[in-house]
């Protein structure tokens, strides 16, 4: 039977606090606030505080500003909530930003907490620059829920700047000013109304003498609606040598690297600044029968990891096939019509090449297996569905388990019976797996397209078995698809 729409899973909607979502004190983000608070960790979210109704489900990152000091404190209490240190690109790594990803229950969505212990604007990944003010910014925060922010001259200071360095030749070349110029009118207005003009003299004068009042201003005004764009380039050149002492960086490497990037993209193997796991990652196995959910949930777990994490999804089952494997295809084809008569014969050349074609999936399948080992090595996140373990040899296993080619018998099928076994036998366990456990009946209404009693007979071959072995997690796969995968998020990321 077809899920229906009201059974998938989707990815919530982003909902301000308040607003018809969930009650505040569930959100990850003011448990976060409450716990920081009782700790008396010296921080504050230096920036996008502004934008709070994104950031609290979990869509964009959460930058918080902390005191050297307090930075192992604030560590351990993000290490209490679950959340996990990840690691960007050896070439997007910034010295004093760290990475750490939570599980927001309440919205099923991961929350980024973007650590800096240092205060850098411009782009992380190419020309940046260090802005010694973070004991000042700390010292004069403002209590705000749930986490503390800068004064508003501090606000101000930091939006502008930052601000500045986003411009790019890109955006003059648009027609139309850029979104993101757009989209901080309002906090600007906002913050100069709170600000008074003569307290920004003084605060430049005492924490970032780089910048006079003259070039505060000139940023301020290429960041207005109207102005030209080549004069907002020209501003942002000035910027640069003001802070030049303060850059880091290699804007040739970021160069080259950005072509590497765009490359990547057209070929469709760009990563981004996607994340890994900093411990180490994991191969995830969904094991189960015929309409238990197996390629649904594997999609789900792929979406809601993706955005951040390194993550792939391979389908054990079916294997992309080498050519050696598409070679033995062909000659089984020849095989059934030049020996259509002598199937059922032990020595008949189709029932050996049935069994040499089921070899050659099972060495796709150890293949596979290996590619997805190696990427776990390199902290991603590797999700295989209908993966081969003993218990469900006869769906997924060696030509003997499934009883496939048994009709040849010869010294050459004994050796390519042994070869199939040894490939499996290199499949080692995953480092988690879960069972979706369906019961027959529910599995022939999933399938409606197939006939009944194959679908109950594999159904019935794992609802019957009792999972003994250690680490195996069964799921309840009869309920709704939502609950499912939700269930499956949270443990998937327990076991992380």
């Amino acid at each position: 039977m077809p899920l229906s729409t009201a059974t998938q899973p989707s990815r919530p909607r982003p909902q301000a606090p308040g607003g018809g979502g969930p009650p505040q004190e569930q959100l990850l983000v003011a448990r976060l606030g409450l716990a920081l608070a009782a700790q008396g960790v010296r921080y504050c979210q230096w920036k996008g505080h502004a934008k709070r109704a994104r950031w609290s489900v979990g869509d964009g990152d959460l930058d918080l500003l902390v005191a050297r000091t307090d930075c192992a404190a604030l560590v351990n209490v993000l290490h209490r909530l679950g959340f996990k240190l990840a690691l960007p690109p050896a070439s997007r790594d910034v010295p004093g930003a760290l990475s750490y990803f939570g599980l927001d229950a309440a919205f099923g969505r991961l929350i980024h907490v973007h650590l800096h212990v240092h205060l850098v604007v411009g782009r992380p990944w190419s020309r940046h620059y260090r802005m010694p003010i973070e004991p000042a910014v700390l010292r004069t925060a403002v209590a705000s829920t749930p986490f503390p922010i800068p004064a508003p001259e501090f606000q101000l200071l930091l939006l502008v700047v930052q601000a500045t360095f986003r411009h790019s030749l890109r955006d003059a070349g648009r027609r139309g000013r850029p979104a993101w110029l757009l989209e901080i009118q309002p906090q600007l207005e906002r913050l100069e109304h709170e600000v008074p003009r003569a307290t920004l003299a003084p605060t430049l004068a005492r924490h970032l003498p780089e910048i006079d009042l003259a070039l505060f201003d000139r940023c301020r005004d290429v960041l207005r609606p109207g102005r030209p764009p080549w004069t907002a380039l020209c501003v942002r050149a000035a910027l640069e040598r003001r802070l030049r002492a303060l850059a880091g960086g290699r804007p040739v490497v970021a160069a080259l690297r950005g072509v590497s990037d765009h490359a990547a993209r057209l070929a469709g193997t760009a990563r981004g600044d996607r994340k890994r796991l900093a411990h180490g990652g994991a191969l995830v196995a969904l094991i189960g029968a015929d309409g238990a959910g197996k390629s649904t949930c594997a999609r789900a777990l792929e979406d809601w990891l993706a955005p951040e994490l390194l993550v792939r999804r391979a389908h054990m089952g079916r294997p992309p096939r080498s050519a050696l494997t598409l070679a033995a295809g062909a000659l089984l084809k020849a095989a059934r019509w030049v020996d259509r008569n002598a199937a059922k014969s032990p020595w008949s050349l189709r029932a050996h090449c049935e069994l040499l074609r089921s070899v050659c999936t099972g060495r796709d399948r150890y293949g596979l297996y290996r590619r997805m080992r190696r990427f776990t090595r390199t902290g991603g996140v590797a999700i295989c569905e209908r993966y081969p373990i003993p218990e469900n040899a006869p769906l997924v296993g060696a030509s003997a388990a499934q009883g496939r080619a048994a009709t040849a018998q010869s010294r050459v099928a004994t050796l390519l019976r042994r070869l199939d076994a040894r490939y499996y036998a290199r499949i080692t366990l995953p480092d988690i797996m879960f069972v979706l456990r369906v019961d027959p009946e529910t599995a022939i209404r999933r399938k409606a397209d197939e006939p009944a009693a194959y679908v109950r007979a594999r159904a019935a071959m794992l609802w019957n078995l009792r999972w003994a072995r250690d680490g195996v997690v069964a799921v309840d796969a009869r309920r709704p698809l939502v609950e499912v995968v939700a269930e499956l998020r949270a443990r998937v990321w327990e076991a992380l």
